[in-house]
């Protein structure tokens, strides 16, 4: 009864994980907005901003090695599975110009 009732707890335990595994979206980091990138588990505000600061002086990302000399492996392993390198490079939105003061 003991064994029955470990595996039934090890089962519950793992669904949420699971279902959670399933349902991450994949975000594309060569045209996520810092936003998007923060939304990734494991990724905080400083580790979006870095990752967009190196798209814009080096072009977008071509694999994991790219993202790795920016996060560093932990991080960068811990995410793979939650982004991709597919699609156009991300370009913002232009800057309003400012009206001239009468």
């Amino acid at each position: 009864m003991t064994k029955l009732l470990a595996a039934v707890l090890a089962g519950a335990l793992a669904l949420p994980a699971l279902a959670l595994a399933n349902t991450q979206a994949t975000v594309n980091v060569n045209t996520a907005q810092q936003s998007e990138l923060q939304s990734l588990q494991g990724l905080d505000r400083n580790a979006a901003r870095s990752i967009i600061l190196y798209r814009n002086r080096n072009g977008p990302y071509r694999s994991l090695d790219d993202l790795t000399r920016v996060l560093g492996e932990p991080t960068t392993t811990r995410i793979a599975p939650q982004i991709a390198f597919d699609g156009p490079p991300y370009v913002g939105p232009e800057k309003p110009t400012k009206k001239k003061k009468k």
